[in-house]
């Protein structure tokens, strides 16, 4: 017989520990509350979801009951494994882990009385008695200790969620088991990666940092995070990016949900950190630092035709196409390659074909080497480099915008680039009435969606959004 803390809970396990046989009455009991609570107000629900909690906690108990009493009982020998694990996976649709699990909170309550009754009377849940096996179980010198800290765990256990539960006890492990904790640090020290992958769209990164490392990349997004709040944009249909007034995002969790101009679309929270991660890399790029490769500094490179930029909506003509295909198909590594654009780096190999937009887009304010190329793809002349942008120009975009001129973005001056209306490989030129500044994510948004920029009367720069291609 369990104990009454919790009345309508506990009624059903007595049912099942009075009835022969009694998943009828129980199946029959879980009936009349669903039936209560589909109507219930919520003051009801959530005392029933207290009841419901202990009765779901007492249950646990019976079931490691009963897994102890296969264990005890030794009827898995008759199992192919002959092991209590594989006996739970075959007979009672149990995973390897889920089974594992089971026999080690079974073992537990043998072992801890005190433990057992906790979760009998249902104040603590499977969850707490996972952590308290976990963390108070993982070797001799813990499991030592354990039994003089137990009656405090079950404590904090019976009034706060497990994470809390798991957190005290790691403090305790450390204090009581030190060796272990530096023992974990340099495991995952060892197991570092950052894998990056190139794929067909795009470039995937994952990777895994002990917490030494891994703080260090939280500071540095949590900068660049603190930043897009104090600059927000208004990306979302009728709504301020501001969202909560400015205050910090961490890179670890939910933070504001700007959107999508002009879609009313909102941006994820992992999106924000991709924004703000691209965020780090342009200042690093910007502002040197980095070590050369081969006499040459770390930079972005795009090699693209200069007809894509002039007309980059115009396709090729297929029968100069199918000539040259026909002529180099010997040589597939050259085949085509100077007909599309191409993004790269400097200090490594390997490139990515881009869109003509995107070449747009990344050739507005950049370093220019104008490299004159022979039918093979071979070079027969290279010009001086050119920027587009001097400085003298870029200070007076500067002072004429004050940071990126898209609807409600705040970006300041230094986050932004300089963008040219009429791109200068269609005859544009690069002088004040022919540019403005936008930040980056707002630059792409210009050249994707094709959004007009002119200058008015008063000499500033005024957007026209277009409908967000899908």
């Amino acid at each position: 017989m369990v104990r009454t803390g919790f009345a309508r809970g506990v009624t059903v396990v007595t049912q099942v520990s009075r009835c022969p046989g009694g998943t009828a009455a129980v199946v029959e009991h879980f009936n009349e509350l669903r039936a209560e609570l589909a109507v219930a107000d919520g003051v009801t629900a959530s005392k029933r979801l207290t009841e419901l909690d202990a009765a779901a906690a007492v249950l646990d108990g019976l079931r490691m009951l009963a897994v102890a009493r296969v264990d005890q009982s030794q009827v898995w020998r008759d199992d192919p494994n002959a092991t209590t694990t594989s006996y739970l996976r075959t007979h009672h649709r149990r995973s390897h882990k889920e089974s594992a699990a089971d026999l080690r909170a079974a073992t537990a309550f043998t072992t801890f009385p005190a433990l057992r009754d906790a979760v009998d009377t249902g104040a603590v849940s499977r969850a707490h008695v996972d952590v308290i096996v976990a963390v108070g179980l993982r070797n001799p010198s813990r499991a030592q200790a354990l039994p003089d800290f137990l009656p405090a765990f079950l404590q904090i256990a019976a009034h706060h969620p497990a994470t809390t539960l798991r957190q005290v006890m790691r403090r305790w492990a450390d204090q009581i088991d030190p060796l272990t904790t530096a023992t974990d640090e340099h495991d995952a020290h060892r197991r570092r990666y950052l894998h990056v992958a190139h794929l067909a769209d795009g470039v995937a990164l994952e990777g895994f940092f002990g917490h030494e490392q891994g703080t260090k990349i939280l500071a540095a997004m949590n900068a660049a995070l603190t930043d897009q709040f104090r600059h927000p944009t208004t990306d979302t249909d009728g709504g301020d990016g501001g969202g909560n007034g400015g205050e910090p995002a961490n890179a670890t969790g939910a933070g504001h949900s700007s959107g999508v101009p002009g879609s009313g679309m909102p941006v994820s929270t992992s999106q924000q950190r991709a924004d703000a991660f691209i965020n780090l890399i342009d200042r690093l790029l910007t502002n040197g630092g980095l070590p050369s490769c081969g006499g040459s500094r770390p930079t972005v490179t795009v090699v693209v035709p200069l007809a894509r930029l002039e007309q980059p909506c115009t396709g090729a003509d297929p029968h100069d196409l199918l000539k040259h295909v026909t002529e180099h198909h010997d040589q597939p590594d050259q085949l085509l390659r100077t007909g599309s654009a191409h993004l790269g780096v400097s200090n490594g190999p390997g490139d990515h074909l881009i869109s003509s937009q995107t070449a747009q887009q990344l050739t507005c304010d950049c370093d220019i080497h104008r490299i004159v190329l022979n039918p093979d793809g071979l070079p027969l002349d290279v010009g001086r480099k050119a920027r587009t942008f001097p400085p003298h120009l870029r200070k007076a975009l500067e002072i004429r915008d004050g940071g990126c001129i898209y609807p409600g973005c705040t970006k300041p001056p230094g986050w932004a680039e300089a963008h040219h209306i009429i791109h200068w490989a269609q005859g544009g030129q690069t002088s004040l009435d022919n540019a403005a500044l936008l930040c980056s994510r707002h630059h792409h948004e210009i050249h994707h969606n094709n959004h007009a920029i002119t200058i008015g009367p008063n000499g500033k720069p005024t957007i026209t959004l277009h409908r967000q291609r899908l």
